[in-house]
């Protein structure tokens, strides 16, 4: 919806500029989310893009990044904040980056098994999420904010049988003083796995899909925010995934259906969008430690290592890469000490009583679900994918007694992980959150 010059009040005037860069890998790279999926890409279906949301008020500053990447080592996201931090003044605790996690998209993370990551493009794509940091901090200017809320729930599906899902969709748009929108933000929380491991095609997957659809209906630029959606699919299991076989609900097609409900819904909470008084720019950061369980004893590392190799050798299809890497896993931590746990980062980004309430890793849904109940806010947009993606972060005692893909087997990939989480790892995450949250209504971060 568009907003009128006679809206506009001095008293609420806040500076807010974004950008959009390409970051798409060239045809060739190794795409990363599926184990089993071996060959290189053939092909860009879309392209994939990062976008910056620079906001200042007279109180403070908020950057936010979002790119079309599967993850990020913590690391890497640390450095890439800093660097934006360096070139544009803006307090490093103030600036989130976060990915949609497409599994269509190449591999960046460092620390993991099987094909090393092209560090040139690497190079490329981490410079690129600072150019467009900085430009969208250059070319602020004048804006007012609206936001809104629709439901939706014919896409998100939990892969774990319970049933909860987070059926929100959030639309969220700074127009400038003539009433062009600048940025249009959308989040829903669902897993861009619509493409299977059989896909060789760089793509965004359904998010890019919205994205298109939102860019063509409004103009500006368009960012998407990946929600809770750590066990929250399409409509499949994970180990659904261990197989390069095609399935007829895994195409293309389907991602643009899924993207045009989601930039549709986003439309209709725009189309009832309250204007949003924003006197206040604000964005702070804590840092949480997670704890995770140690690495079982070396002799049971080395007796599962081997009947690892066992079964690669055994197999001829693509499913080798899958025990080729869990036996890398179990090689790498027979005989090596546990860290004991991984620093993440917390973040609560605020413009005016819009909050966004950012989290590290792959949360599981009831993250969202928990804090909007904790802190009495039914519209808090709470996402994931921010500050490093270490994993996946159950919530509840109950996921773990389940087990399954998730808990037993994903950390596997990752040198990060001795083994999964430990049980109380999530509550600490999400105490830290609400604390966060609460301290800054405390202190008038409104």
């Amino acid at each position: 919806m568009a907003m009128t010059t006679q809206e506009y009040s001095l008293d609420n005037a806040v500076l807010v500029g974004s950008t959009t860069v390409d970051i798409t890998p060239p045809v060739g790279a190794h795409l990363a989310g599926f184990a089993v999926r071996v060959e290189p890409s053939v092909d860009v279906h879309d392209p994939l893009l990062a976008t910056a949301i620079a906001t200042s008020g007279p109180q403070g500053a908020s950057i936010i990044v979002t790119g079309d990447l599967i993850s990020l080592d913590p690391a890497d996201a640390d450095m890439v904040a800093g660097r934006i931090a360096d070139e544009t003044g803006v307090d490093r605790d103030s600036i989130a980056i976060s990915v949609s996690h497409t599994h269509g998209g190449p591999k960046v993370k460092a620390v993991g098994f099987g094909v090393g990551r092209d560090e040139e493009y690497v190079t490329r794509a981490f410079a690129a999420l600072v150019d467009a940091a900085r430009t969208a901090w250059k070319t602020r200017q004048p804006a007012q904010l609206r936001t809104g809320v629709a439901h939706l729930e014919t896409v998100a599906h939990n892969r774990r049988g319970t049933g909860v899902i987070d059926p929100l969709v959030f639309g969220a748009q700074w127009a400038d003083l003539r009433g062009q929108p600048i940025v249009t933000l959308f989040s829903h929380a669902c897993h861009p796995v619509t493409l299977g491991p059989d896909n060789l095609s760089i793509t965004a997957d359904w998010p890019g899909a919205a994205r298109r659809r939102l860019q063509a209906r409004f103009g500006g630029e368009v960012a998407f925010l990946q929600g809770c959606c750590g066990q929250i699919n399409t409509g499949h299991l994970a180990t659904d995934s261990f197989s390069t076989e095609p399935s007829p609900d895994r195409t293309f097609e389907a991602a643009e259906r899924i993207g045009r409900a989601v930039a549709d819904a986003t439309s209709e909470a725009l189309a009832t969008a309250e204007l949003v008084p924003v006197g206040r720019i604000s964005a702070e950061t804590t840092r949480v430690w997670l704890p995770t369980q140690p690495a079982p004893a070396p002799e049971v590392l080395s007796e599962w290592a081997r009947q690892w190799r066992v079964e690669a050798t055994a197999t001829a299809g693509p499913e080798r890469a899958l025990f080729n890497t869990w036996s890398q896993w179990a090689e790498y931590w027979r005989g090596r000490e546990s860290t004991g746990g991984i620093d993440v980062p917390v973040s609560v980004h605020r413009w005016g009583r819009f909050m966004v309430v950012a989290l590290p890793g792959e949360p599981f849904v009831e993250f969202a679900l928990d804090l909007r109940r904790q802190l009495n806010r039914p519209d808090l947009l709470v996402v994931g994918y921010t500050g490093g993606v270490p994993g996946y972060i159950p919530l509840r005692e109950a996921d773990y007694d389940a087990g399954g893909y998730e808990i037993d087997i994903a950390y596997r990939s990752s040198r990060l992980f001795s083994g999964p989480y430990a049980r109380h790892a999530g509550q600490r995450l999400l105490a830290a959150a609400v604390e966060l949250a609460r301290s800054g209504e405390a202190t008038g971060a409104r």
